[in-house]
C-alpha cells in the first residue's frame, strides 16, 4: 500500500456526543431493572386510583333509589347486561340553562356539543325513598343532593347519560328485569356522593 492509500473508517475524525448524553446512557444502563419496576409500580399505582375514584361512591356515597323507564326494547337486554333508562336523564322541555342546543350542525338539524357535563338537582318523592328530578344546569348547584351526568346527542336522540346505564345480571335472571322495567316497575339502588358522582349498586323491582 503506498503513502497515498488510507483507511476511509480509520482517517476520517470519529463523532462523538455531548459528554451529558455519555453519561446519561451510562446512568440508565447502570439502573435499567430499577426503571423496569418503577414504571411498573407507577403503571399500577394509576389503575389503583382509577379504580378508586370508580368505587368511591360505593364507600361513601348515600344511596337513594332512581326509577328507571321503558327503552329501545333492541337494548333492553344484552347478554349479561341490563341496559337501563332513567326519568331524569330527559332534557327538560325548557332545555338546560348554560347548555346550547341551537347550535347549527350541519344543514338540517341542529346539535349542542356532546361530553358537556350537567347537573341535575334531586329531591325525594312523596314516599321519601325515590328521588325526582327538579332542575338541571351546566353550573353546579351549590346546596341540596345532585347528579353529575354527561349531556348526549345520538343523531337526535337527546339525553343525559351518569354512569349507571347498565348492570350485570346472573346468567338467565334478565328477562324479569326487563319485564319490569316495561312495566316501570324497577328502580336502581344508586350510591351518590356529595359532588354528584354515582355508581349502581342493585336493582329493585317494585
Amino acid at each position: 500500500m503506498s503513502s497515498h492509500d488510507f483507511s476511509f473508517d480509520q482517517d476520517l475524525p470519529q463523532w462523538q456526543g455531548p459528554a451529558w448524553i455519555e453519561r446519561a446512557s451510562q446512568w440508565v444502563r447502570a439502573r435499567q431493572a430499577a426503571l423496569l419496576v418503577a414504571g411498573i409500580g407507577f403503571q399500577f399505582a394509576v389503575l389503583l386510583v382509577m379504580i378508586g375514584m370508580l368505587a368511591t361512591p360505593l364507600l361513601v356515597g348515600e344511596t337513594i333509589l332512581l326509577r328507571t323507564e321503558p327503552i329501545d326494547p333492541r337494548d333492553l337486554f344484552r347478554g349479561d347486561y341490563v341496559t337501563l333508562g332513567y326519568e331524569i336523564a330527559r332534557i327538560p322541555p325548557e332545555g338546560v340553562p348554560g347548555l346550547d342546543i341551537s347550535r347549527p350542525y350541519g344543514r338540517w338539524r341542529h346539535r349542542a356539543p356532546n361530553d358537556q357535563t350537567v347537573y341535575v338537582s334531586l329531591a325525594p318523592e312523596a314516599d321519601g325513598r325515590h328521588y325526582r328530578a327538579t332542575g338541571a344546569s351546566t353550573t353546579r348547584p351549590t346546596s341540596g343532593k345532585f347528579i353529575k351526568g354527561t349531556y348526549r346527542d345520538d343523531w337526535g336522540r337527546r339525553r343525559l347519560t351518569f354512569g349507571i346505564e347498565s348492570f350485570y345480571v346472573p346468567e338467565g335472571t334478565g328477562r324479569k328485569y326487563e319485564d319490569a322495567q316495561r312495566t316501570r316497575r324497577l328502580a336502581a339502588e344508586v350510591a351518590l356522593t356529595p359532588w354528584g358522582q354515582a355508581a349502581l349498586k342493585d336493582l329493585k323491582i317494585e
